[in-house]
Order: C-alpha cells, then structure tokens, then sequence
C-alpha cells in the first residue's frame, strides 16, 4: 500500500515539474498564415510574431506591462530598456501603461482572428477614478507591422483624459527619416517644398518634433523611420487630425513619443485612442515601405484592393461651369480615350460659381442638382457614363455649408463649428462631426444622394479647417479637433457599410488630410492641387510612395502653360510622370486634334498594361527625389510586386547633357532568371538577378521621350 502510494506521489511530482516545465514553452494560441500569437504562462510573456519580425511583451496579476524586445533575424533589440509602451493621462496625471504602482490591475488577456488579422487585447483597470483601459495589438500574415491602440471604457460617471498617446519607448539611435507635408496650399512650386524625403540626426541632448495643429499632413506626414545597421524601423500615426511625434536624443538612443496634441477630452463611454503602426524589417527603407504596403493591404483595409483607375475630373477644365450638354460631349471624348471614370467636380449644386469659375462655396451643402444646368437630375448623367463604358464619380465636401443658406437646407447654425467665435471664411461654416444630430444630418444628406445618383465613386474634399471650441458640441475647449476625426470616421464607417463597393477619393484642398487613417475608408488620394509641371508631381510621387501604396496617389496630367498639350513636345513624358501612381486627366478634350488624342489613348492603353503590378505595388527610390531646382539629371522610381514577381522601373530624364544612367533594381533573387522588357522597344533581353542587382540596366537617352517604363519580371 505504501508503495503504492509512493508511486503516486513521484507520478504527481513528475508530472507537476512536467506541467511546471511546459508552462514556461510558449503556446501558439492564436495565428493565421505567418501571423502568431504564443503564450508562456510561466513567465507571463506574450511573442506577436509576423513577417520575420518578433514582439515580446510581458503582463500579468504580479508584474508590470512591458516589450521585453522587438526583433527580426537579425535579433538586434529595437527597443531599449524594459518600459510599457504607452501611457495614460487621466485627470492631470501621466501613468505607465499597466504599471501596479500607477494604480493599474491586471485583468486578463485574450486573442481573436478575423481573416488574415490575428489580434491580442490586454485590459487593466484603474479603479480610482474608474476606468478600463484595453491596449489593442493587431498584426497580419507577411508584414512585420504592429497596430496599437486604446480602448478607454469608464467604470462609472465619467473620467477626463488628455494628451491621448499611441506609442511610447526608446529604440537605438540612427537617421530619423520623414517626409514633408503639403506645407500650405499656395506653397511655391519651385521650391518643391511639399512632400519632401528629409533626414535628421541628433546629438545626445537634442530632440526633434514634427506634427499638426489642424489637419494630418499639412506640415509633415504623420509617418518616420529610423535607419539600423541591418534594419529599418518604422511608424506612422493613423489620424487625421493634429498630432505631434517628439524625438529625445538620450544616452540610450532616441526616446519617441507618438500621439495626439496636447489636449482634454472627457469620456463617458467607450472611446478608442488613435491607432499608431510600428514595426522593423530587415533591409533598409525601401523593405520598410514594402512591409508598410502589405499591412495596409491586409490590415488597415482587409483586402479591399486598391484598383487605380484612369479618371477624368472636369475641375481644371471646366470650374464650376458645368451643364449636363457639356458633360455629355467630354463624356464621348474621354470615353474614346481609354477613361475608366468621369468624375463631376464642385459646382453641380445651384448657387455655384455666382463669383467666378473658380467659386464653388457659394451654394455648398444644398445637396441638390443645379436644375438650370442639370434638367434631368444627376442620375441621368450618371446613367450616361454607365452607357459609354464608364463608372460615374461626384464630388461632395461633406463639412462644410454655404453660411448665407444653411436655414433652408436643413443645417442648424448651431452646428457650425466656430473658434473663439470665428467661422475661418467669410463664406462657408464648418459643420461640427462632434454633435451627434449633425452627422446623422450628414449621412442621410449622403445616402439620399447615392440612393438618386448612383455614383460609383465620391469626391471627398475638405476645403479649410479650424479647431472648433464652441460650446454645446459635446466636446471641450481643447478637443474639438479630435472629436471632429473621430466623428469623420464614424460617418465614413457608416456609408463605407451602407455601400460597401463604393469608392471614395480623399482630397483636403490637396494633400492635406493624407495619412493610414483616411486610406482605411478611401481608395485614392489627390495628392496637391499643383498637379504640373510633371517634374512636381515626379517630386509628390517620390515623397509620399515611401509611406503610401503608389496605386493610391493620384495626379492629373493637364494643359499646363509649361506642358500644352495640343502638339505636344513629349506628351509620354507628360503622362508617364503621372503613371507610376493613380493616371488621372483633366482638360477639354475637344480642344486636342486628332494626333494628341492617339498619343493620349496609347499612354493610356500602356497604363493598363501595368496595373496589375501597380495595384499591389510597393516603391523604392533609387535615385535622388525629382526636384524643379536642382534636382537629379534623371530619377528613377522603382515599384514591385508583393513577391517581387514582377516590376515596374520609371525613368525620367531632366538633364539633355547626362545621356544615359545605370538603374541597379533592389529585391531580386540571385538565382532567378528575369526578362527585361521596355513599353516602347518590347523585349530588351534576361539575366539571372545577381547580374541584374550588380550590373544594372542601362536606360539610354531616347529621340522620342525623356520617360522610360521598364517591365522586370520572372521568365516563364
């Protein structure tokens, strides 16, 4: 009997320490396709592991939120020190994210798979003042990107918070690296200030700090990246307000701080912070931007494509003097182009243009047809594009009404938003996404249109921008901007579910609004209403293709005093300088002759013929950003293929006396065999990609066109 309990008791005690030892493995609990989350209880550690890239973090009842590290295969550390990486602001005081000490308690964590998007949710409480708070992780197969976010749920009453943050650490020290943003709407084009590849570096003791005060992009692109000997880190802020990153050189490396402006808002329910993405590949900007372009792909839009189309716009053209005669003709001619998409721009409302052209505030917000111009209604016209081929786009700008009517459309004045009592135009108000009954306004305005018109595509613009402070909104005096982007979203949210394959174009007065948070709910971006000459909108693509998917940057080739397009001197130039992103057209197409419209529609036929590698392509600059003043005698803009399958090599010429440049294409694989082919002489020859990488391909100087656009691909 002893024996036999002796037994039992080593039995027990070998499968205790058999448990005990399991217990400090790590468990996969959740993944999909590359993307993992693993657990080991013994030691609290969670590892988020997606794309080669490797996050380790560390919570429970008995220890503090905290990374342990951030790696690739590289296995350098990309974090520094052990810190959570966030903080909380709640009434005046800055806690660390999870931290027992700050008040924080453990309440658990779980995971959840939706798709390709495996996610990790952390919840701790505060219970003095009250409050939950749930630290989002999302990550998805082949990208070594992390999206975060808060979750901020009051436990009863309400709690005010500030200064909403979205990543908090230190990294190593290395290059920072950003881009410009739009730097005003009347910014000097010969400056090509705008959209801007800059580099800093900082001595111990000095810091750097980028943001906005109104709109995401107005001075910088909310979006970084740090070089490493053998990786590239790298961030963006998915918000479409103001925001601030702040960068302290310490002994350690470089203390980053990403979030929101300083700024209270109170919480009475559930409210989510800003989403921050993060992450680091192997390689150095060019695999930073590839990895960035496969998580917007299939994180931030779930595998909604991006399908650039080849859009006409009637602005440049045509203003706001527009009528359903007109419309029709250039719809027969850009239809006879090769366009895919005709949009009506501003001016279809009655009202528009009583000051000019150009004048499409007057008359804004009445959400009906101009009856004089447009006798049969809109759907008509848009009936018409469907009947030739095309789909149908319209623009609105949602935010903002024509002051002097709002009483006989429907919007309440006291909706508008104000800043310490000004409305920001002499003119137009901006409607407050703030207040509850303002949006819903909006939506049903939204949904009555679609329902009449049937669009295919909406115009999304947002003309001005002040922060409002006026009372009676919902928000506080410091709030307004994030209140206004969190309720743009939800209205978004609300018409993407209502009309799920409707595509919407984003257009702040240019690139204003550009940011991860907009591509989200939008297919396509204006990227500057400075759409010429073709070197500028080169500079544009170079600057915002780090940061964005190409096939979501639009631009459009016009009649431009520098660039006429009767009788062209290089029309495929013209062209081609806009293909490598969205190819969009704006100018009357009756003006052109017969040999414009066969030089515009076989640019228009090669397009096509690189959309498939365009769609889901990354860039990689290869040379030095195309520039109106000193500039590279030639620039060259790669952008591949997800699998880097296949390629696309856009080079362009600015200097006659440099004759010809050696382009060494970037992620091909040594051993494989690729065929060169160009647009215009067909098939130039193959090589193995070892040969390629060193040796190059040589784009010589051509008679014809200062723009060449090499296809690179694997050999069948």
């Amino acid at each position: 009997m002893r024996r036999r309990l002796l037994s039992a008791l080593i039995l027990a005690f070998l499968a205790s320490r058999a448990n005990a030892a399991t217990n400090l493995l790590p468990h996969s609990v959740a993944s999909a396709g590359d993307a993992s989350i693993a657990h080991s209880p013994g030691s609290n550690t969670w590892a988020l592991q997606a794309g080669g890239s490797t996050l380790t973090l560390v919570m429970g009842p008995s220890d503090d939120f905290h990374i342990v590290n951030l790696v690739t295969a590289s296995n350098r550390s990309w974090v520094v020190g052990t810190a959570s990486d966030s903080t909380v602001t709640i009434n005046g005081a800055t806690l660390a994210f999870g931290n027992h000490r700050a008040g924080f308690t453990y309440r658990g964590a779980f995971t959840t798979v939706h798709d390709q998007v495996v996610q990790l949710d952390v919840a701790y409480d505060l219970t003095s003042p009250g409050l939950r708070v749930v630290r989002h992780y999302a990550i998805t197969s082949g990208s070594p990107t992390f999206e975060t976010w808060n979750t901020y749920s009051p436990l009863g009453g309400s709690v005010n918070l500030s200064n909403l943050n979205g990543i908090q650490f230190t990294i190593p020290n290395g290059t920072i690296r950003y881009v410009n943003g739009l730097q005003g709407d009347n910014a000097d084009v010969e400056s090509d200030s705008a959209f801007t590849l800059r580099t800093r570096q900082l001595a111990v003791g000095a810091n750097f700090t980028i943001g906005a005060q109104g709109r995401s992009s107005e001075q910088s692109v909310p979006w970084f990246a740090i070089d490493g000997a053998q990786d590239e880190f790298y961030a963006a802020f998915m918000w479409s307000g103001a925001w601030s990153l702040a960068v302290d050189r310490t002994a350690l490396g470089l203390a980053l701080s990403l979030g929101l402006t300083s700024m209270t808002t109170t919480v009475s329910g559930s409210v989510d912070g800003p989403h921050a993405l993060f992450g680091v590949a192997q390689g150095s900007l060019p695999e930073a931007t590839g990895a960035l372009r496969s998580y917007v792909l299939q994180g931030v839009r779930n595998g909604r494509p991006l399908t650039p189309l080849v859009t006409y716009n009637t602005w440049f053209a045509y203003g706001t003097d527009t009528t359903d005669k007109t419309m029709r003709a250039e719809m027969d001619h850009a239809a006879a182009l090769g366009t895919e998409l005709f949009v009506l721009d501003a001016g279809w409302y009655p009202g528009a243009g009583a000051n000019g052209p150009g004048d499409f505030d007057s008359g804004l917000g009445s959400w009906q047809a101009d009856p004089a111009r447009y006798p049969n209604g809109l759907g008509a016209l848009s009936d018409y594009a469907h009947a030739l081929g095309m789909k149908f786009g319209l623009w609105i700008e949602p935010e903002h009404a024509d002051r002097s009517i709002v009483a006989d459309t429907g919007v309440h004045e006291s909706w508008l938003a104000t800043a310490s009592g000004s409305y920001g135009s002499d003119v137009t108000g901006q409607i407050c996404f703030a207040n509850q009954a303002a949006r819903q306004w909006v939506i049903d305005q939204l949904s009555g249109l679609i329902d009449a018109v049937h669009p295919d595509y909406l115009k999304w613009d947002n003309n001005g921008w002040i922060n409002c402070n006026r009372a009676g909104h919902g928000h506080g005096a410091t709030d307004g901007n994030f209140a206004h982007v969190s309720g743009l979203y939800q209205v978004l949210a609300a018409v993407r579910a209502r009309y799920p394959d409707l595509m919407i174009e984003n257009v702040s007065g240019g690139g204003n609004r550009l940011d991860l948070g907009m591509v989200r709910y939008s297919d396509v971006a204006w990227m500057d209403d400075r759409t010429a000459p073709s070197v500028h909108v080169r500079h544009n693509l170079e600057g915002l293709s780090a940061v964005f998917p190409p096939a979501y940057l639009l631009s459009f080739v016009t009649d431009h005093d520098s660039e006429p397009l009767h009788g062209a001197s290089d029309m495929a130039l013209y062209f081609r300088s806009r293909m490598a992103g969205a190819l969009g057209l704006c100018f009357r197409s009756g003006d052109l002759s017969d040999a414009d419209a066969a030089s515009m529609a076989r640019e228009i036929a090669i397009y096509k013929t690189m959309r498939s590698t365009l769609s889901i392509a990354a860039a990689a600059l290869l040379t030095q950003q195309a520039s109106t003043t000193n500039g590279p005698a030639w620039d060259v803009l790669q952008e591949a293929s997800l699998d880097n399958v296949q390629m696309l090599i856009c080079a362009y010429q600015t200097d006659d006396g440099v004759q010809s440049i050696n382009v060494k294409p970037t992620g091909l694989q040594a051993d494989t065999t690729y065929e060169v082919w160009s647009v215009d002489a067909g098939l130039l020859g193959a090589a193995q990609g070892s040969d390629l990488t060193a040796n190059g391909i040589d784009v010589l100087e051509s008679p014809s066109s200062a723009a060449h656009i090499l296809l690179v691909r694997v050999k069948q």
